[in-house]
């Protein structure tokens, strides 16, 4: 059923006749029609077509094409490649931590078996950070312990 053009030139003498009204109704059911349609509609297309409206095909997708804004819409295999690169990235980074065994110390507590060298030389007090720390059984004297180093004496 098609769209049919309307009388337009409708004048005081003219009456309503059959035909008129046949026309009116058979646009009246065709508006209704369009109004109730879900596909097809204005030229829509479920295919990635430039100046088209887009409607999502019997399965509920739609096309789209490669994204070339941070506001387009992505497509899955942009996506999934990401999500790839991550999976890829953190592979990485857990066989960095994994490669060293023994030479780390657990987040959740652990034993150091060497030693740990502290921060040396660094004047920056207002930040909190690991100091050297110099036990000594003597009070240090210029040049025994740098600057930013915590002497700490004890008895022996």
């Amino acid at each position: 059923m098609a769209w049919t053009a309307p009388k337009v030139d409708w004048a005081s003498d003219n009456g309503v006749g059959y035909a008129d009204m046949n026309e009116i109704g058979t646009n009246l059911v065709y508006l209704k029609t369009h109004a109730d349609a879900t596909s097809g509609v204005h030229g829509g297309v479920a295919i990635a077509t430039p100046s088209t409206f887009m409607v999502r095909d019997a399965a509920g997708r739609s096309k789209v094409v490669e994204p070339s804004a941070e506001t387009d819409i992505a497509l899955k295999s942009n996506v999934t490649a990401e999500a790839a690169a991550r999976v890829v990235a953190d592979g990485l980074q857990d066989v960095t931590i994994a490669g060293l065994g023994t030479d780390k110390v657990a987040i959740a507590g652990d034993t150091m078996t060497g030693q740990l060298i502290g921060h040396g030389a660094d004047t920056d007090y207002t930040t909190v950070q690991f100091r050297g720390i110099v036990l000594r059984t003597t009070v240090p004297t210029a040049g025994q312990i740098e600057n930013g180093e915590i002497a700490m004496v004890y008895d022996a």
